[in-house]
């Protein structure tokens, strides 16, 4: 019948047309997700041309931090720790050698046994404020609310 085929065209017009939005949103999502890609990937060479200049400071920075520093200490930094007296427990205090940069100690931890020196490269500083003498948060004697730091390193040579 006529009315049964003409259901069918409607039917199948309808089908085709939701199919075709469904196609379109598709395409759509997919321009965007091209773009979102190109975007991506342009960041990425970006990181990657950051990345390749900052290793290069590393290597150029890694060369020049071979030598004792004595007037600033960051990590990475190469320090001459000598022995000062003793501290807890009679263990030796080490403070760094400088010029104009007190207040720089020895981690407990970097050194084993009593060396004459120790030369390290700082992997860790710890800032602090020094309290009452004699008391763990003052374990240098420095007068209360020195500030001070405890610096941690690998050690590359003691005597």
């Amino acid at each position: 019948p006529p009315s049964y085929l003409e259901q069918k065209r409607i039917d199948t017009k309808q089908i085709l047309s939701e199919e075709s939005q469904k196609v379109s949103t598709l395409e759509a999502e997919l321009i965007a997700l091209k773009a979102e890609l190109q975007k991506s990937q342009k960041e990425a060479d970006e990181l990657k041309k950051i990345q390749s200049e900052y290793n290069m400071k590393s290597i150029t920075t890694t060369t020049r931090n071979d030598k004792i520093s004595h007037t600033s200490f960051n990590v990475g930094d190469v320090g001459l720790f000598m022995p000062t007296g003793r501290g807890k427990e009679g263990k030796r205090i080490y403070l760094a050698f400088h010029t104009s940069c007190p207040h720089r100690y020895l981690s407990y931890d970097s050194v084993e046994g009593a060396p004459d020196y120790v030369l390290g490269r700082i992997i860790y500083q710890e800032e602090r404020i020094a309290g009452v003498v004699g008391t763990d948060a003052n374990p240098y004697g420095l007068h209360a609310g020195t500030k001070f730091w405890v610096l941690t390193v690998e050690t590359l040579k003691k005597g």
